[in-house]
């Protein structure tokens, strides 16, 4: 997962709103603060669990180019939105 996924992720994680994330960015602040207080770890801490627990979603297939991947995804009125994704390896999609 690369940063922005992982911020993405965080954002989700701490239930924030797209204003929140904003004011967040638009005061300079990072993901820290937030991520220590609510979980007790910080952005990096929290991309290296989010890294590790990733494999553990479902594989689904990916909408617009059709290949395997792991995602978290959120679900608004019965529709799935992918936060952040991981593509699988041909060699992992073979073990699984």
């Amino acid at each position: 997962m690369d940063r922005l996924g992982i911020q993405r992720l965080a954002e989700y994680a701490l239930g924030l709103t797209a204003d929140q994330t904003d004011t967040l960015i638009d005061n300079g602040e990072d993901y820290d603060t937030p991520l220590k207080e609510r979980f007790g770890v910080d952005l990096e801490t929290f991309g290296k669990i989010a890294n590790a627990l990733i494999s553990l979603t479902p594989m689904i297939e990916e909408p617009d180019s059709h290949r395997l991947i792991h995602a978290f995804v959120t679900f608004q009125n019965g529709c799935g939105t992918i936060i952040t994704k991981q593509p699988i390896s041909p060699m992992q999609s073979l073990d699984e």
